[in-house]
């Protein structure tokens, strides 16, 4: 009797496993009266479809410059960038997987271009704005991708540093620290006062008020920040340049800057939109510290570390932002930003926080992002503008990881917006690896992208730079030195805003 009922247990795990091995024969689609019947994929986690569909990606050499580039293919023509949303978790499993389309790179940086001969040739500066979300939070792909470029063209410096970030303890190309008693504003405050407009970041902070206010002397140390040069990169070991942006407000404001235990205190008297106080260490230093007494209100924007000549590449990083909201920022700042910075390339770089399985199309994303890139094009008349399309984003699907659905819908709609716009476009999806990719990321060893299957780290940060330098040097290689001529500021002002 007792040996009868071991045996019972056995029997019942031999059954179930004989008739989910039945069912994993089943076709899709079969249906028994009004429900659907699913494959099951007992050995999916170490079985794949198609083991060719994986692409080996190595990590690559260290960037270099231009005549040593890394060999990766850039061009991305023959297949389409795909990428899956933040809001469908890594072991969620979604519906349906369709066949990503190919989508060709877009020209469009004719400008950009012509800047960089411009910089070879006579060492003038060129300057870059990186728009992201997190895909980009503490330098990551930007910190490579600067020292590249820098390598190759000449500039020192991290470019443009907001007053603080969420990032100020991880990044490893500036390292930041700051009082508690600044108050912030950004793209998602919900009460934000009309006479503080946000930066160019997408963030406006307001130091304490001192509390002697008849003092029109004394610097108080009350609202500080202070930047220490990061060593990862060696264009970036020390500040030779740097330039302090900041709103109007009272003229007895003053900011006492340190370096290197140097104080020298500076009046904050402009009483402009965008005002700045250019810093000039004697030599160049690794520390520098800004502490404010304010009589009233005072936006402060952040600090700009730089050379006058080469390559400057600001890093304007906000987490959970899908693009939509950089109409947020009021066009007379962004283009009060344009005349004091003079880009000539805008990259926006997002997706990760818009695709979303259970969209069917991306008309809305089409259309809002219209707006921010009109809006770029009008208040940086100089600049090129590239879309950077989403890099590959893995779902679960019968059991395994594969490109989310949402990513060719969304990668597709990017190629439009930028078509639309006459802007640039590439195919990080495809310079990526393709359909997949992102699984071949996550699983190399060592692996280039986090277990979410949608977020790059370090590694992969290095390897997306690379590929976007040599994307970037190959429509230097090819482009024409002449430089090209800035569109016509009084048409572009016709446009809607």
């Amino acid at each position: 009797m007792n040996s009868l009922r071991s045996q019972n247990p056995f029997l019942l795990v031999l059954l179930t496993v004989g008739l989910l091995g039945l069912l994993s024969f089943l076709k899709p689609g079969l249906t028994v009266g009004s429900i659907e019947l699913r494959p099951v994929r007992l050995l999916a986690d170490v079985l794949r479809k198609d083991a060719t569909a994986t692409a080996k990606l190595t990590i690559p050499p260290p960037n270099g410059p231009v005549d040593r580039l890394p060999k990766v293919t850039a061009s991305g023509n023959d297949t389409v960038a795909s990428v899956a949303p933040d809001s469908i978790a890594a072991d969620e499993e979604v519906e349906a997987k369709p066949a990503a389309p190919k989508l060709a790179n877009l020209p469009g940086l004719e400008q950009f271009v012509a800047a960089l001969h411009q910089t070879k040739a006579t060492g003038s500066k060129t300057r870059i704005a990186y728009f992201g979300d997190s895909m980009i939070e503490g330098d990551l792909l930007t910190g490579d991708l600067r020292n590249s470029l820098q390598m190759a063209f000449g500039g020192s410096g991290v470019g443009f540093v907001p007053i603080n970030s969420v990032t100020a303890e991880f990044r490893e190309t500036i390292h930041e620290t700051f009082s508690s008693d600044w108050y912030e504003y950004n793209l998602v405050s919900d009460r934000r006062p009309a006479a503080v407009p946000l930066g160019i970041s997408g963030h406006a902070f307001l130091p304490s008020i001192v509390s002697n206010p008849d003092s029109s002397r004394v610097v108080t140390d009350t609202s500080w920040v202070q930047f220490q040069a990061g060593q990862h990169f060696a264009p970036t070991r020390r500040f030779t340049e740097a330039r302090l942006f900041y709103g109007p407000g009272s003229r007895r404001d003053q900011v006492l800057v340190t370096t290197d235990g140097r104080r020298v205190p500076h009046a904050l008297d402009g009483t402009a939109r965008v005002n700045e106080l250019l810093l000039k260490p004697g030599t160049p230093a690794r520390r520098m510290r800004l502490a404010f007494a304010t009589h009233g209100p005072r936006p402060v924007y952040g600090v700009s570390f730089e050379s006058p000549q080469g390559i400057t590449l600001d890093n304007f990083s906000f987490r959970g932002n899908s693009g939509m909201s950089l109409t947020r920022i009021p066009f007379e700042q962004l283009a009060a930003f344009g005349k004091a910075l003079d880009y000539r390339l805008i990259i926006l770089h997002y997706g990760v926080n818009i695709a979303d399985a259970r969209n069917k199309n991306y008309v809305f994303y089409e259309q809002a992002m219209t707006r921010v890139v009109d809006r770029m094009q009008r208040a940086f008349p100089n600049a090129s503008i590239l879309i950077v399309g989403m890099s590959d984003k893995s779902s679960r699907i019968d059991g395994e990881f594969v490109t989310d659905p949402s990513v060719p819908l969304l990668v597709a709609a990017q190629q439009r917006l930028a078509r639309r716009n006459h802007a640039a476009f590439w195919n990080l999806f495809a310079a990526m690896g393709g359909e997949n990719s992102m699984t071949s990321w996550v699983e190399q060893s060592p692996p280039l992208a986090n277990k979410d299957y949608t977020h790059i780290n370090s590694r992969g940060g290095v390897r997306m730079a690379s590929l976007l330098y040599a994307y970037l040097m190959q429509e230097y290689a090819h482009a024409s030195t002449t430089p090209a001529a800035p569109p016509d500021s009084s048409s572009a002002s016709s446009k809607v805003e």
